[in-house]
């Protein structure tokens, strides 16, 4: 492969393994490049992205600074193909170069990639672009919406591998935009192979990164550049930096995304729709969608929250007779009234709608509109759906766990304990019975006492009497826990029925009866 490339480019050089922005371990990590087998298909994608490589550097050639601008909120794809982009500019022109964003980076594997690979990224304003001599676009093209290209301003560069859009203003000097690839990364690397140069260690990962990613490990629509990139790039990548960056750390609020999305989940067919409400970024929206598309039978996903005054989407596919992007555009784009900006490819898609200005009603009603679209896209019915949890489930009325102790107290409620634990298989999907709809029952002696506290005093004096050694004392107590006796085991105040010994007089009394006949009690007389 080495030769290859060096007969293919004179500017070719081997790049030490741990070249890279910050420090590696270079204990643990060999310094020598890997030797690896040259993937099938690589000398053809060198070939043909010999004169793209050519015209690049044309372009480039005697500028000083590049600012390698990504969507507004930057995935894997966008930040490696920025990166390596940059890097190659850099190498072969000097040239001095920025990747900037305009929103957020708020997945935590976007954040971890950034930090684990020591990527500077920069949120850009609009005196940014005048600044530069030169603006490249990358995993986005003009006209989309999605970033912060002023729209006085004509980039030079555009690297993307979503379907081509119609060009409102002049078309850009170097324009790379569709051919059926599955990630930007796999252009931006055809081009590094062109230049005869071998990415370091952390190019590479951030490459190998971008391209599994946004191929879901090659299980997406893909070409053969993609298989060719995803195998080049493998043994170029760092194992150990990619399991950081793959495993982060999350915050509670992640897990509090996901429960609403569980409460406000709705099935229509084989289709899940999820409401998140207000989410602290977008990239939320994408990966609800992506696992709630795990759910068993479902084909279609869609997930939608609000951030900043806009309604993000995403949209999940697994029929290859449906084209998310185009659907998502189609309802968003290109209606009597353009709505918002959308984009993506077969199997996914993303939409933002700004609604600033706009009253709670206006919201609401726009948000029933465009989801109403995407299921009619898609052969469902809006009027027909199942929860994923019924209404019951998700105001509690029917934890699993608490029903099971309540039915373990009281004796006189076993037809409910019968509903509520059939409830599961019955075809209304709601759980506990017509008893434990309230939150409070009738105790033996006719007064109303909040259920689960009668459960807590229970399993407090089970535990109680369970520690002093009896067994049929601890079902006794229990017993008596939901009527008149509501005195805890562990409780030493006096009973205020007037005639009772003290509570733990009571306890001394269990014990006695608990111990079986015919072994008495070892003596306690000196």
């Amino acid at each position: 492969m080495i030769e290859h490339l060096g007969a293919l480019h004179p500017t070719f050089r081997r790049t030490p393994r741990n070249s890279r922005r910050g420090e590696l371990d270079s204990a643990s990590r060999s310094s020598e490049t890997p030797q690896t087998v040259e993937p099938p298909g690589l000398q053809e994608c060198a070939r043909r992205a010999l004169p793209k490589l050519e015209r690049l550097r044309e372009l480039v050639r005697g500028k000083r600074t590049l600012l390698a601008q990504t969507h507004d909120y930057p995935d894997p794809d966008a930040i490696a193909s920025a990166l390596g982009l940059t890097w190659l500019l850099e190498e072969l022109e000097g040239l001095e170069t920025t990747i900037g964003y305009g929103g957020i980076i708020g997945r935590a594997e976007n954040r971890a990639m950034i930090k684990s690979l020591g990527i500077k990224l920069r949120k850009v304003s609009p005196a940014d672009f005048k600044k530069n001599e030169l603006v490249a676009l990358l995993d986005t093209q003009p006209g989309v919406g999605n970033h912060s290209l002023p729209a006085d301003v004509v980039p030079n560069i555009v690297f993307d591998h979503h379907f081509e859009r119609e060009l409102a203003g002049a078309e850009p000097e170097y324009f790379d935009v569709g051919g059926e690839y599955g990630a930007t990364s796999t252009k931006v690397l055809e081009i590094i192979w062109a230049s005869g140069l071998t990415p370091p260690t952390h190019i590479a990962t951030a490459l190998f990164y971008g391209v599994k990613t946004d191929t879901l490990g090659l299980g997406r629509v893909v070409s053969p550049a993609d298989v060719t990139a995803y195998l080049y790039l493998f043994p170029l990548a760092d194992k150990f930096l990619l399991a950081e960056i793959e495993n982060p750390q999350v915050p509670l609020d992640y897990f509090r995304v996901f429960y609403t999305a569980i409460l406000r989940g709705k099935i229509y067919g084989n289709m899940v729709v999820a409401d998140l409400g207000e989410i602290y970024t977008p990239d939320l929206c994408a990966e609800v969608a992506d696992r709630l598309l795990q759910v068993e039978g479902i084909r279609h996903a869609l997930s939608l929250g609000w951030y900043e005054d806009a309604l993000f989407l995403s949209l999940r596919t697994r029929s290859r007779n449906k084209n998310a992007g185009r659907i998502l555009h189609s309802i968003v784009c290109c209606g009597a009234k353009t709505l918002g900006t959308a984009g993506g490819h077969g199997p996914m898609a993303g939409a933002r709608v700004p609604v600033e200005g706009r009253s709670q009603r206006t919201k609401a009603d726009l948000r029933r509109t465009i989801v109403q679209a995407i299921l009619e896209a898609f052969g469902q019915d809006p009027r027909r759906f199942t929860r994923i949890i019924s209404l019951r489930e998700a105001m509690g009325d029917a934890v699993p766990g608490e029903t099971r102790a309540t039915s373990k107290t009281r004796k006189g409620s076993s037809s409910g304990t019968a509903n509520a634990s059939g409830s599961s298989n019955s075809g209304s999907g709601n759980s506990g019975s017509s008893n434990s709809g309230s939150s409070n029952s009738n105790t033996s002696d006719g007064r109303d006492t909040d259920a689960s506290g009668a459960d807590d005093r229970a399993r407090e004096s089970t535990r109680s009497t369970r520690a002093n050694g009896s067994s049929e004392g601890s079902v006794s107590t229990t017993k008596r826990s939901s009527g008149d006796d509501r005195q805890s085991g562990v409780n030493q105040e006096p009973s205020t029925d007037g005639g009772d010994a003290p509570a733990k007089d009571r306890v001394a009394r269990r014990r006695a009866k608990s111990e079986p006949r015919g072994e008495p009690r070892p003596s306690t007389a000196k």
